[in-house]
């Protein structure tokens, strides 16, 4: 996956913004608060669903405007395609276009565009509900799995009517069976292509000393069902829960039951240790070596890794690990992009990374290490 061209419209601190990096490897520095994670939230926007910030999309304007654009060229191989998406505040709601058309479906963008991030706040996983996790992991399997995002969105769909009938009409049986059907079909899905990203994965033999393998888990009923039965046998089981549960849904005013309650972990697949038992530093490694092991997976499935996004990446790493880590990332050949408030730690790639100054939402090209010999 290459990035060719980038243009940035009234998004966040930019006003207009033209970028057409030169390398695969792209090295942001600069202030906080200059633009360096805006910047990566744009490219992350590319993709279905909310970005890198997971902000709505009328909060992304350049203040004083009520409308933000990106619109980007890419090459996928020997693929050359245009994408942009856009919201404007006369239409309420954000907007694809792919090669000027809007896309039937937004998997039609995800079979052409993924895009993997990292983000300090996210060291924050584990600490944290379930939510925030399963939106990581099925960032993960939209790259895999396209129509994967289809699936949610049909699932959350269907949990919201359950619960509105539920409230408003529970009398309403024939409703009901027919909601909590499309709940069952949508989390076996959902669910199937989550466990189809674990099983790449395991399958993708990626590792090093700096960074071990690391195993993601899922933790739901659903999943563990699936490794024992066929799909529609799980299918029909879930419905069955869900006529079940429906008094004390109602009482809850939620569906206890789907593939909205699942939750994952990572563990250490040598040793065992699991982030509960990880400091800061190792869980960054635990997570860095998860993104390093889905891009390769990709690489290997559909023959291109995916954009890859790291923000402020060699925070609690040692030299050595940052040196490993960017190293890695040079073998890629994907687009990638790293911030940092300071271009010293990313001097093992100066020979093959283009380094840029962000200042007041403006990229600088910048020569950052004249004549410096290590």
């Amino acid at each position: 996956m290459k990035l060719q061209r980038l243009i940035l419209t009234d998004f966040r601190n930019y006003g207009r913004c033209i970028w057409e990096p030169t390398t695969p490897l792209t090295v942001l520095t600069g202030e906080n608060g200059s633009g360096k994670t805006n910047f990566l939230e744009a490219i992350s926007l590319l993709a279905p669903g909310r970005g890198l910030l997971g902000s709505a999309p009328q909060l992304l304007p350049r203040h004083g405007t009520s409308h933000w654009g990106i619109a980007a060229a890419l090459e996928r191989g020997k693929e050359c395609f245009h994408l942009s998406t856009g919201f404007s505040g006369e239409r309420g709601r954000r907007t694809f276009l792919l090669d000027g058309e809007k896309p039937r479906t937004v998997a039609d963008i995800a079979r052409l565009y993924s895009c993997v991030w990292l983000t300090p706040q996210m060291e924050r996983l584990f600490l944290e509900g379930g939510s925030a996790r399963r939106r990581f992991l099925d960032r993960l399997t939209t790259a895999l799995v396209p129509d994967h995002t289809q699936q949610l969105v049909a699932h959350e769909r269907s949990v919201m009517n359950r619960n509105r009938v539920l409230m408003e009409q529970p009398g309403e049986a024939a409703w009901l069976d027919s909601l909590e059907r499309s709940i069952s079909r949508h989390a076996v899905a959902v669910t199937a292509g989550r466990l189809n990203l674990i099983e790449t994965l395991q399958a993708t033999p990626f590792g090093n000393e700096a960074f071990p393998r690391t195993s993601l888990d899922i933790h739901c009923p659903i999943s563990t069902a699936l490794k024992e039965k066929p799909a529609l046998e799980v299918e029909d089981w879930l419905c069955c829960l869900l006529r079940q549960s429906r008094h004390q849904d109602k009482i809850r005013k939620s569906t206890s039951v789907g593939a909205h309650k699942a939750d994952m972990s990572l563990r250490d697949t040598t040793s065992g240790r699991r982030t509960s038992h990880s400091s800061s530093g190792q869980k960054k490694i635990m997570l860095l070596s998860i993104i390093l092991s889905h891009a390769h997976a990709i690489d290997r499935i559909w023959g291109y890794p995916p954009v890859i996004l790291l923000d402020e990446p060699l925070i609690h790493l040692d030299e050595r690990r940052r040196t490993v880590l960017m190293e890695s990332l040079s073998v890629l050949k994907t687009t990638t992009l790293l911030t940092g408030t300071e271009a010293d730690p990313f001097f093992p790639v100066r020979k093959f990374a283009e380094f840029f100054q962000v200042r007041d939402g403006e990229l600088h090209s910048a020569r950052t290490f004249p004549n410096m010999v290590r």
